[in-house]
């Protein structure tokens, strides 16, 4: 019976996981083991499914990440179709689809840190800004403000790629 609940989280919430980890990563084997790793570890410590288990994935992964990170300061990234599954209710993110995936990338890549976990969270994986302050550890008002400053550096940089 555990096993079937764990089987049915893992096809439910991996495609959260593997997103907002090849968001950061641009690298599908890396984003690939990583959220392997990331349900290994849940698995590992989850005792009984909650209703924020996507979230606390997320939390997970993004802990995961941060420490994979520290110990391979030298990552390879590579582009490939990520955008394909989002969906959108504003203009800048409209924007952000309406480019091909290289020009999205080459934008979202152009994000600092913070701002492109922000963006990943709350657009591609449909967080709710609440739930990426938690996942991230700040206050929803700084997710409310990242939105707003990513938002605003993406137009611009749209603005500069139309004027070349």
């Amino acid at each position: 019976m555990k096993d079937d609940i764990f089987s049915e989280i893992y096809i439910t919430y991996f495609p959260y996981v593997y997103r907002y980890l090849y968001g950061l990563t641009y690298h599908n084997q890396i984003a690939e083991d990583l959220t392997q790793d990331t349900f290994i570890k849940a698995f590992s410590i989850l005792q009984a499914p909650n209703e924020n288990i996507k979230s606390w994935l997320l939390v997970v992964a993004h802990n995961h990440y941060v420490d994979y990170v520290k110990k391979n300061r030298r990552l390879v990234f590579r582009e490939e179709s990520l955008f394909d599954r989002i969906k959108t209710k504003d203009f800048t993110d409209q924007l952000i689809l309406n480019e091909s995936t290289g020009s999205a990338f080459g934008l979202i890549k152009r994000l600092p840190e913070k701002q492109r976990q922000v963006i990943l969270l709350c657009l591609v994986n449909e967080v709710s800004y609440q739930q990426a302050g938690v996942i991230l550890g700040i206050s929803v008002s700084a997710v409310t403000n990242l939105i707003y400053r990513a938002r605003k550096t993406l137009r611009d940089l749209r603005r500069q790629t139309d004027e070349q």
